[in-house]
């Protein structure tokens, strides 16, 4: 099975190197980005994890509050 890359996350990285080494050129970056996204596919693979972050709803802890965590909402006031 072909892996899928997140080519957002890949340049977010790459200009976050670029702005944390500016004598690096911009193509130096994104060639280590791309490695470093490679390197994590190929570990997660070799760990038998999943490829895929997982979604906020999953490990989140405020994703599951109830809507009726305060009761009511008109007398709450904050903590």
């Amino acid at each position: 099975m072909k892996a899928t890359y997140n080519k957002s996350k890949i340049m977010r990285n790459a200009w976050y190197l670029k702005k944390a080494n500016a004598s690096m050129s911009f193509s130096a970056c994104l060639r280590k980005a791309w490695r470093n996204e490679k390197i994590a596919v190929m570990t997660a693979k070799i760990e038998n994890r999943p490829m895929e972050d997982p979604k906020v709803a999953e490990w989140h802890p405020l994703a599951n509050v109830p809507a009726d965590y305060y009761g009511n909402s008109r007398t709450y006031y904050g903590d």
